[in-house]
């Protein structure tokens, strides 16, 4: 695959991201850059805010914002986007967006904009955040995005200053989109340079084995070097349970503050230091030891809290960090298994304390059952279509395209109209249709991570409890509720009333409401199965979802007394409640296209049994794939530690072929489930966890 490719499927995206009305087509690059920029850990939760105008005789423009509480950083977005041809972006022409970009934020914090920018408009939601962040943002990184290739001739981008604030900026040129894509980690390149931030380099030494599968080294860093770094790349440092963690969480620590400010010295003693992962080191070794000169893809899995908190102790306290040194110890994991390593490393590094979250990654069984089926189950063909397609669940960022790229131009079309691009389902995409359906537009307006993060925990309790309840019909309805949350988008879009701004708030609202109303009224039961099987709504339900949308927006745009702000207000669950007191009828029509609840059970229940016999039969395929060794050593290693009962112990028998037959169905579970408790316990298939 080649730039070309990426290109031509990014701007597909955009098509298909793209309301009906082509008004639409620039928020959703946007939408769809953004997207890109979140996989690539530049961003979280976004707010899309389009302003383009005069201010004071200059122009002022803005695409979006993210207030990052992890590590105080203000990013802000502009885009320029070509959608045509493959044009190139010029040193002048950045320059001149740059400036725009920059002044909105000046302008923003200055409070010139209250007057300039409409009230209900998010724009002028947008300039009060920021107005509201100033005090405390401690750097404002400036994006450019675009289509275009940046010119050769553009050389570095200076920082500049903005009322004593540190600004970066940062070019994401379709060059850079392809790169991050491309590379292993889904991530933009982050090289770490500690020989020039702490000549010559990292104090280090082995802490693995020659034949270990990864190499560990404990380090000690200097504080003022940690705190560098960390004001260099922020929260992009942190692996993302830390991060989340972190962001909810006050960004410095009493007791880290006091220790810096009294008694540096005794810093390394009193702190228990920081985790890492890389993905690459380099090392020099000499008379004086070994020294780390650089780490690629460095990410801190624990000490998140330390390393923001030195930063904010030297920024706001003028902490001299000189005398201060921080233990680290730092494993060096392959980019092939950092997916699945990373997560893991990260939550027993966090195992006791409240850091740790679900291991909710696209390594995780449920997304892996979700593609699954999404490779298997057929959509029946849209009304005036003659062939049936597939909804394709992109467990991790890039596997629709990458999916194509050894295939013949006369494969890749038949794949594609197989797979429609409108017909990729993400993550992210999942979590807000479910927790809008879930009566939960709070959480979704909080932005796609946060939604996410939502989801995570929620499914993660459903999936420990009743995996057998993720099924086909479970896959089919969650496609249908995407389909709902997709077509109130263009729905909204075209109405008489919608000017054109919080399309993203209306849409879960009046789907949340709609969710409520229908579950209050206790009169029957949203027909998904038949959003399924036509693979669009009914007209009837398209005109409730309008109506719906219209009561609701009046109540959205329209914050109580002190919440002036809406987007801040969309946010909160009291909005949420004064939605759902607010008059929003249910026409008869639609009512009498809800089908009774006990028909939606009895479907359940017959997915459900389904489920369980073929998970069953997979569950004895794996274990006889897995093979006699595997199970040979994980019963050995039970039994070095007493782990196991007497009855899990003949299992492991069975399964190693210490015993004839095979493992039965249900026997074949409980082992499955007892793989994943031991790997809990540190087994590794060849050895175990040090």
């Amino acid at each position: 695959m080649d730039i070309d490719d990426f290109r031509a499927d990014f701007l597909n995206q955009v098509a298909v991201c793209a309301a009906a009305d082509s008004d639409f087509t620039h928020s959703a690059f946007v939408q769809v850059a953004l997207e890109h920029l979140e996989e690539a850990g530049e961003v979280a939760d976004f707010q899309a805010s389009y302003f383009r105008g005069l201010v004071s005789r200059h122009a002022v423009a803005i695409d979006g914002y993210s207030f990052d509480k992890a590590d105080g950083s203000l990013r802000v977005f502009l885009a320029d986007p070509g959608l045509s041809a493959l044009e190139t972006l010029t040193q002048t022409s950045a320059r001149a967006l740059f400036g725009r970009l920059r002044a909105f934020v000046e302008d923003a914090f200055s409070g010139l904009l209250e007057d300039a920018i409409d009230d209900n408009s998010p724009a002028r939601a947008a300039a009060d955040d920021l107005k509201d962040f100033a005090p405390t943002v401690s750097r404002i990184r400036a994006y450019l995005l675009t289509d275009a290739l940046l010119s050769l001739r553009v050389k570095d981008w200076p920082e500049e200053q903005l009322r004593n604030v540190p600004v970066e900026f940062h070019i994401w040129d379709i060059n850079r989109f392809f790169r991050a894509f491309s590379s292993r980690t889904g991530q933009d390149e982050l090289l770490v340079d500690f020989a020039s931030a702490a000549p010559p380099g990292i104090p280090c030494l082995d802490a693995s084995s020659v034949d270990s599968p990864y190499a560990a080294y404990l380090c000690v860093i200097p504080g003022s070097t940690l705190a560098d770094i960390y004001d260099q790349y922020g929260s992009r440092l942190l692996e993302g349970n830390v991060r989340s963690f972190l962001s909810t969480r006050g960004r410095i620590n009493s007791g880290i503050r006091r220790t810096v400010l009294t008694e540096p010295s005794m810093f390394f003693a009193y702190n228990n230091g920081i985790a890492a992962t890389a993905s690459a080191v380099e090392i020099v070794r000499g008379p004086d030891g070994a020294f780390i000169t650089t780490a690629r893809d460095l990410q801190i899995v624990n000490g998140g809290q330390t390393t923001a908190s030195l930063a904010a102790a030297r920024r706001m306290d003028k902490g001299d960090l000189q005398a201060t040194y921080v233990p680290m110890k730092l494993s060096v994991i392959d980019p092939t298994a950092s997916g699945e390593m990373i997560p893991r490393i990260s939550r027993f590094a966090n195992s006791q304390n409240a850091v740790s979250q679900a291991d909710f990654f696209s390594n995780h069984e449920f997304h892996r059952q979700l593609e699954r089926l999404s490779r298997r189950l057929w959509a029946p063909a849209r009304p005036g279509s003659q062939h049936e397609t597939r909804w394709f669940y992109e467990r991790a960022r890039g596997q629709y395209l990458n999916a194509t790229v050894e295939m013949t131009l006369a494969e890749r079309r038949r794949f594609v109209e197989m797979n429609p691009r409108e017909q990729v389902i993400t993550k992210t995409d999942l979590a807000k249709a479910e927790n809008s359906w879930g009566q939960l537009p709070h959480i979704v307006s909080r932005g796609a991570q946060s939604s996410f993060l939502y989801f995570a925990g929620t499914i993660t309790d459903q999936w420990n409890k009743a995996r057998d309840d993720f099924h086909e019909e479970y896959f089919r309805l969650a496609a249908a509720r995407v389909i709902l949350f997709r077509t109130t988008e263009h729905v909204v879009s075209r109405q008489p009333w919608y000017s054109g701004g919080y399309r993203a708030n209306i849409v879960t609202y009046a789907i949340a409401r709609l969710s409520h109303e229908i579950s209050r009224a206790a009169i029957g039961a949203l027909n998904f199965r038949s959003v399924w099987q036509q693979q669009r709504l009914s007209d009837v339900l398209c005109d409730q979802l309008a109506l719906t949308a219209e009561a609701i927006y009046a109540v959205i745009t329209n914050p109580v007394a002190g919440r002036q702000n809406v987007t801040q207000w969309c946010k909160r669950e009291e909005c949420w409640l004064s939605v759902k007191a607010a008059a929003a009828p249910l026409l008869p029509a639609f009512m009498a296209e809800l089908v009774p609840p006990t028909e939606v059970r009895a479907h359940d229940r017959t997915a459900r049994m389904q489920q369980q016999m073929d998970s069953g039969i997979d569950a004895q395929t794996l274990v006889v794939q897995i093979g006699n060794e595997y199970w040979s050593q994980l019963l050995s290693w039970c039994r070095t530690r007493r782990f196991v009962t007497a009855e899990e112990e003949r299992m492991l028998r069975i399964a190693a072929g210490h015993s004839t037959g095979l493992p039965n169905e249900k026997q074949s579970k409980r082992l499955l489930q007892l793989v994943e408790r031991c790997k809990n316990e540190g087994f590794l298939e060849g050895g175990e966890r040090a």
